[in-house]
């Protein structure tokens, strides 16, 4: 069972699909409280779907009896809901709540889709003061992955969200907060956490505007 989690830990990296035009990059995933923070149940819907480097999320949620966020009426996920605040402001459509929920349930993360939502660390906790394996032995090899899946896709654009010394090694190069650096054909923004203290919708929409207008 250990041995499987830390495969996991090392294989999987989030939702979507890899050829989507947008990236988003977080630091670690979160889990639900009542999980206690063991792994046991994502490591087995991680095999029971095939260990794979990415899952659909509204399958892999379904598969671990999470209902919350892919129900006929879900409720907007507090990280998720920023980015897709910011996605759909930069592609241009209407962004209401009820836009929001139908595209957290049936677009956000799909493996059929036009998102790529992934995590530096390959492990989920409640929170960054549970005890994970977080190191560069670990950090590392995943992102020289995610760099080398870079080269070969070239997405639209890449949000890197949450505070890491790791942005600047999956860039390249230095990248200040809200600034946009172009990496071959690709824009790559450096931001805060969907969470953090200060969030605003408007900060998300203006992130959305800012990268439209390098691109049009």
């Amino acid at each position: 069972m250990q041995n499987d989690i830390v495969q996991m830990t090392q294989q999987r990296y989030g939702y979507g699909l890899w050829a989507a035009p947008y990236w988003f990059i977080g630091l670690e995933e979160g889990m639900a409280n009542q999980d206690r923070d063991t792994l046991d149940k994502r490591m087995k819907c991680w095999r029971d779907l095939g260990s794979r480097e990415l899952d659909d999320c509204r399958q892999f949620h379904r598969c671990l009896g999470e209902e919350r966020w892919h129900g006929a009426k879900p409720r907007l996920q507090p990280t998720w809901r920023p980015l897709m605040l910011l996605l759909m402001t930069f592609t241009q459509q209407e962004c209401t709540k009820a836009d929001l929920r139908e595209y957290q349930r049936e677009r956000w993360g799909a493996s059929d889709g036009v998102t790529c939502v992934i995590e530096l660390s390959g492990a989920a906790a409640s929170n960054l003061m549970v005890e994970r394996d977080r190191g560069d032995d670990l950090l590392d090899p995943r992102i020289s992955h995610i760099r080398e899946r870079l080269r070969e896709h070239q997405p639209r654009f890449v949000v890197m969200y949450g505070a890491s010394q790791k942005w600047q090694e999956l860039t390249g190069r230095y990248v200040a907060a809200d600034d946009i650096a172009k990496v071959g054909s690709t824009l790559m923004v450096r931001t805060k956490h969907p969470t953090s203290r200060g969030s605003t919708n408007q900060h998300w929409q203006d992130l959305g505007d800012k990268l439209r207008a390098q691109v049009t």
